[in-house]
């Protein structure tokens, strides 16, 4: 146990650790071999938490708090997209008279875009922190599958950097923060904002041929503008808020222009609709431990 203790922060470990060891010793008192390994990651995640500045009372962990349930939100509706565009796909070639056809390597990425959706849904109804692992998960995979199935070319490496960099921005939110319902509410309407025009776009439901790619900026930088001021932040954390949301539609941006330009264009009008957003009244919940 003095190992384990000794992986927090030395300030922390002087002011807290005999009491993070006394709750310890007594949780695991009676439990079997399974309990106490499952307590024992729980205090070593805990600390490298820490170590890495990912304690609510951290910047950090601060916006990782804040932008948990946009995030979520956004890789939700990102992969609700990759299902909507399988769906485009075999509603045109069933109109051709052609069954689809479906490989392994798509149906696996299905899968976990499924498995994706659902988590976050699970998530911003409540089961935050199950909801939350799962989906971190479910993306961390998506990412993986993208590496393994297209290899290292650059469209993958965009493609799944970008998604194993969400999956990380879900797996640092504090366990310790359950969002504010208000946060859940405005971030699972604007997951639904981004995917529901973009779908109707892949099924030629709407009467223009492309988006140029701008619709997901602009819906999650007022999104983050209002989540952000939803905790009483400022213009830096509405703009950090959106940004974190936006990483996959940002790599979908570059893949689609070919050039850097246009993501950084595209990251800059979201941090302008983020600022005026934030700027529109200002809320006050305070980021804190527990349910709010």
């Amino acid at each position: 146990m003095t190992r384990l203790i000794r992986l927090y922060p030395p300030g922390f470990r002087e002011a807290y650790g005999d009491e993070v060891a006394a709750v310890y010793h007594e949780v695991i008192a009676g439990a079997g071999r399974v309990g106490r390994g499952r307590e024992a990651l729980g205090l070593v995640a805990h600390a490298l938490r820490l170590r890495a500045g990912l304690g609510p009372g951290r910047p950090a962990g601060r916006l990782c708090g804040v932008a948990g349930p946009l995030v979520l939100a956004a890789s939700a509706a990102y992969a609700g997209l990759e299902l909507s565009d399988l769906a485009a796909y075999a509603t045109a070639v069933r109109a051709e008279g052609r069954p689809p056809a479906f490989f392994a390597g798509d149906t696996a990425r299905a899968a976990a875009a499924a498995a994706l959706v659902v988590s976050a849904v699970m998530a911003l109804v409540g089961r935050w922190a199950a909801g939350r692992l799962w989906a971190a998960a479910a993306q961390a995979l998506c990412g993986v599958l993208v590496l393994t199935l297209d290899g290292a070319t650059p469209d993958a490496i965009v493609t799944g950097g970008a998604g194993l960099l969400a999956a990380a921005l879900l797996a640092a939110c504090p366990p310790e923060v359950f969002p504010a319902r208000r946060a859940r509410i405005l971030a699972g309407a604007a997951g639904a904002a981004v995917w529901l025009p973009l779908t109707a776009l892949a099924l030629d439901r709407l009467p223009v041929s492309t988006d140029y790619a701008v619709w997901p900026f602009l819906v999650l930088g007022w999104a983050g503008g209002l989540v952000a001021r939803e905790y009483g932040g400022g213009v830096r954390l509405a703009v950090a808020t959106g940004v974190s949301a936006a990483v996959p539609f940002a790599a979908d941006t570059w893949l689609a222009w070919r050039s850097p330009v246009a993501p950084l264009a595209a990251l800059l009008l979201l941090a302008v609709v983020a600022s005026l957003a934030s700027a529109v009244g200002r809320g006050g919940i305070p980021v804190s431990a527990g349910r709010v």
